[in-house]
């Protein structure tokens, strides 16, 4: 995407157009009649969090090239998404898809994280959720209530190549089916690709070269409301649909054929 269309889309995002037609703010009944779920957040903290997410990706534009394809179709309201986790610069590609589709999605994040310098300032100022075991999917259930939709990451760390060179992703924890199968919210899954260049396993920073921007490709698909019997079915259901994204983001960054 051309960074002046891109700048332009992002800013565009935060007048919130769309707004008075989706409802955002007032409540939906979603199709479990288990919670009286909000279309969205409070318009303010919403529009505040798009407006870091816009300058995060601005200068992100400066060191890669973006490729995050269309925003999906997912029905309004929060949803859960779920994408895979290569490098640390997972984060940093998922706030340009996120600031590009207008769409302000609040991932969770490892608790340590936060307390890292300069990453854990960079956190909290996405409104990241921080996540400590057995907790996460109570917390990502409160910020779901709340009108976010959120992301989360299934591996649970940042995989070595030579766990996900085979399928695209490594293993992962059931606890997303859980979430999905609790809340009856729609699930999105995420395929990312390129990040792992960009900000190798191991590093400590990633590489700034804006004379050699690396691409990073993400792809999505709508699983929508997962209807299985057990937790692990349903994250079975949720990350094939993750490695589908996955390829495709591959061989469009050029890493298969």
């Amino acid at each position: 995407m051309p960074a002046d269309l891109a700048t332009t889309r992002l800013w565009a995002a935060t007048t919130f157009p769309e707004a008075s037609s989706s409802g955002v703010g007032q409540r939906s009944v979603p199709s479990s009649g288990m919670y009286d779920y909000p279309d969205g957040p409070d318009a303010a903290e919403e529009r505040s969090l798009l407006r870091i997410q816009a300058r995060v990706a601005w200068f992100m534009r400066l060191l890669t090239t973006v490729d995050a394809g269309e925003r999906p179709s997912a029905p309004p309201g929060p949803a859960i998404h779920a994408a895979n986790h290569r490098s640390m610069a997972d984060l940093l590609l998922s706030t340009c898809t996120f600031s590009s589709w207008g769409w302000p999605i609040r991932p969770l994040v490892a608790v340590s994280y936060f307390e890292r310098p300069l990453i854990g300032w960079l956190l909290r100022q996405l409104r990241c959720i921080p996540v400590e075991g057995t907790e996460a999917l109570d917390l990502a259930a409160e910020a779901l209530r709340d009108g976010w939709s959120i992301a989360i990451m299934p591996e649970g760390r940042i995989v070595p190549e030579e766990e996900w060179a085979e399928t695209g992703v490594g293993r992962y924890h059931p606890g997303i089916g859980r979430l999905a199968l609790d809340t009856g919210l729609p699930v999105v899954a995420n395929g990312a690709s390129g990040t792992e260049r960009f900000w190798p396993r191991g590093r400590s920073l990633p590489f700034f070269r804006p004379w050699r921007r690396v691409p990073l490709v993400l792809r999505s698909e709508v699983v929508g409301v997962v209807e299985a019997e057990r937790a692990r079915e349903a994250t079975d259901e949720i990350m094939a649909a993750v490695v589908r994204c996955v390829a495709t983001s591959d061989q469009i960054a050029g890493r298969t054929t």
